[in-house]
């Protein structure tokens, strides 16, 4: 597995399953990812169109079952590398495949319950430029049973591996006073739409990023913020354009990144750098 070492953290060129299994029981503190969409983005094939190889990229097919089963058994891992009162974090939405619309969040939840994980928030990401691409449908047959409303939110679900010690079932329980108070959080907005689970933040427009589905980064740092103390570290087992790693590095934690595909391993890297050499410019 190739390793690249950056200031912050390291970004593995791999699958994150193998590269967990090198992990120290408890080493981390946040996870925070999107998996791979079930059958609606084949990356492979994406890098190639990237590289000018192919013209466009097809949907990949796989099962449902494999699908689950290649979930959870990496998810039973971060498991393992999660500190007690530590969490993960996972961005996920239903998906649209052969005419259904998969309600995916809601399984997951199970298979995370399953694999031993805490369920402890839902968050609500809206989109607002989202396409209208849906509601089309009601306006040319305005008559009961069109009804098809366009899609413009995802899920955010918070999961938390919980302590054998109820005193321990946090992540702050062991901070200094003086600690907490580094990490002090800015309530200056708390109050409007960050105090409630549905978070407006506009999604990654096309030619922003070289990656087909990114989140924004400003829901990385809103996560990174609420759910870790500078210094932990942060992981995302999905590392895609490494926006979770760019959040990390931002606010002061370490990171853990992975990534099966070198083309996007090799843009996360160059961004992390670029910012690094920034902030540290930005310093003298």
């Amino acid at each position: 597995m190739e390793e690249y070492d950056l200031t912050n953290g390291v970004v593995y060129h791999g699958d994150c399953l193998e590269g967990m299994r090198k992990l120290e029981d408890g080493s981390v503190t946040l996870g925070f990812t999107s998996p791979p969409y079930f059958n609606a983005v084949n990356y492979e094939e994406h890098v190639e169109k990237l590289q000018g190889d192919k013209d466009r990229w097809e949907r990949e097919e796989m099962s449902y079952d494999d699908y689950r089963d290649f979930l959870v058994e990496r998810f039973e891992e971060v498991l393992r590398v999660t500190r007690p009162g530590g969490y993960t974090v996972v961005n996920i939405s239903p998906v649209h495949w052969e005419g259904e619309r998969i309600p995916l969040p809601f399984h997951f939840v199970g298979w995370m319950e399953e694999a031993g994980w805490k369920f402890k928030e839902d968050i609500v990401w809206e989109k607002p430029v989202a396409k209208d691409r849906r509601s089309g449908v009601l306006l040319q047959n305005p008559y009961p049973g069109y009804y098809y409303p366009s899609v413009v939110s995802e899920y955010i679900f918070v999961f938390q591996n919980e302590a054998d010690d109820e005193e321990k079932n946090s992540i702050y329980w062991d901070r200094s006073e003086e600690e907490k108070e580094e990490n002090r959080i800015n309530l200056d907005d708390y109050q409007g739409e960050k105090s409630k689970n549905v978070w407006k933040i506009r999604q990654v427009a096309p030619g922003e990023n070289e990656h087909p589905a990114p989140f924004p980064r400003e829901l990385a740092e809103r996560i990174t913020e609420f759910y870790s103390y500078k210094g932990d570290t942060v992981m995302d087992v999905f590392a895609g354009s490494g926006q979770t790693l760019l959040a990390a590095q931002e606010l002061d934690r370490e990171f853990v990144g992975f990534e099966t595909q070198k083309e996007y391993v090799d843009y996360a890297v160059e961004r992390i750098q670029n910012e690094n050499s920034q902030k540290t410019l930005g310093d003298i």
